[in-house]
């Protein structure tokens, strides 16, 4: 049997939580969560934070749990085969994500992985000591609250006999020494695969995982670290998920208001749109490739079933007629709709777009037009296009726009990454 932790001599004993704690705070922050989707960020940010820590406590206290050496090399053997989930922000990635969820021979990550995206970045503002805590306690909400709407709870409830989240946590302190140790110096990404072999730990199970094949992460906007990912891990598959340009932005414009956000942020939508649908139209003109497979959102609303097949040949696993219905830890989610929340949950919405387009102006269109008409009409998606001098003064007028706001940005992090006064 090998120890998976390191050695905690030396460090005073984490305090110990009652059970009974976890579970009032656990219905505490349950009470902030609204159904169908959340409206007060700020006390549900409040409770969870509150209740991850708790549970952060508990665990720790426990200690991390035995794993043996066959454990140990068969996780590492599917943590080298991860599958990457990417596209445009509401182009149809939690779809596809939720498509592939409850399929055996998948470890599917039920909420974003923004490790190059977002957490990166954050973490470089901590001593990495702190790392494990810091992802572990996120993770935790995620887990209890993927996306702000219903599922929540996707390890199940806690009781004064137990957390499935404390052992989450007890999982990720087996796996993360080990993770670091084999990948930490050579894979970036290498706190994800320490969350996704927790999570397949608590979920599906490693110690008989002689089906699990591949673990799966969705982050939108990863095109822009295609070539890290595949450095880091040369077995990966990625799927790249695309929709038409207006549906994608008027669903982005719709997801704002649903979460109460003003429509500020255009030009990075139009930005995080251009670099996707670039993308995808570049690879067009590559050869067809082992690693990469383009999906249409709309094929995969229209014939399901055949895109399902592709999907699972690609990846090299069964169809399933489970493949057929969206769920997130098995548990059946919402409509793929953001104009449509009172379809039955676990069912695709196969509504046209026609309702969607009629959301923008001619201004969004113009703006559309003149970012993606060209990468659009090789993927399928004619846009009318524009005159050639008023193209060119929106993209200038979008690109400085995006300039700025990036700008602001990376100086925000920049201020955030500096080292905290103790």
């Amino acid at each position: 049997m090998t120890r998976s932790t390191h050695e905690s001599a030396g460090k005073p004993p984490a305090p110990r939580c009652d059970p009974l704690d976890i579970v009032r705070l656990e219905e505490q922050f349950d009470q902030q969560l609204q159904r169908p989707r959340v409206t007060d960020l700020n006390a549900v940010r409040q409770a969870a934070t509150a209740w991850s820590h708790a549970v952060w406590a508990a665990a720790e206290s426990a200690g991390p749990p035995t794993l043996t050496e066959s454990e140990i090399e068969r996780a590492f053997a599917i943590a080298r085969r991860p599958v990457f989930v990417f596209g445009a922000h509401r182009s149809g990635t939690t779809l596809v994500r939720d498509l592939l969820d409850h399929h055996p021979a998948l470890s599917v990550l039920p909420a974003e992985g923004t490790m190059l995206t977002n957490f990166a970045w954050q973490l470089k503002r901590l001593e990495s000591a702190d790392w494990p805590r810091f992802l572990g306690c996120e993770w935790l909400r995620r887990l209890a609250n993927p996306i702000n709407q219903h599922p929540y709870w996707l390890l199940g409830r806690s009781s004064a006999e137990g957390s499935p989240y404390v052992e989450f946590v007890r999982a990720l302190l087996a796996w993360w020494p080990l993770v670091e140790a084999r990948l930490g110096s050579r894979a970036t990404s290498w706190p994800l695969v320490g969350i996704a072999l927790a999570y397949a730990h608590c979920s599906t199970g490693v110690r008989t995982a002689h089906t699990l094949e591949r673990w799966v992460e969705k982050t939108p906007t990863n095109e822009r670290f295609l070539a890290r990912l595949m450095v880091e891990f040369p077995e990966a598959r990625l799927l790249h998920v695309i929709r038409h340009p207006f549906a994608v932005y008027a669903s982005s414009r719709q997801a704002m208001r649903n979460s109460g956000h003003p429509s500020g942020d255009e030009g990075r939508i139009l930005r995080q749109m251009h670099s996707s649908y670039r993308e995808a139209a570049r690879r067009t003109d590559l050869p067809a490739s082992d690693s990469y497979l383009l999906v249409r959102y709309e094929d995969l609303l229209e014939d399901t079933a055949g895109s399902v097949r592709r999907m699972a040949a690609f990846l090299g696993v069964q169809p399933l007629p489970v493949m057929v219905q969206p769920t997130a830890n098995g548990i059946p989610t919402p409509s793929n709709s953001s104009f449509d929340s009172d379809n039955a949950a676990g069912k695709l919405t196969r509504q046209p777009a026609d309702h969607a387009f009629d959301a923008l102006d001619r201004r969004d269109r113009e703006r559309l037009s003149a970012m993606l008409a060209d990468h659009g009409a090789k993927l399928g998606y004619p846009l009318v296009p524009l005159p050639a001098l008023r193209r060119r003064l929106l993209q200038i007028r979008i690109h400085a726009g995006w300039v700025i706001d990036r700008f602001r940005t990376r100086w925000i992090r920049f201020l955030a990454a500096r080292p905290r006064r103790r």
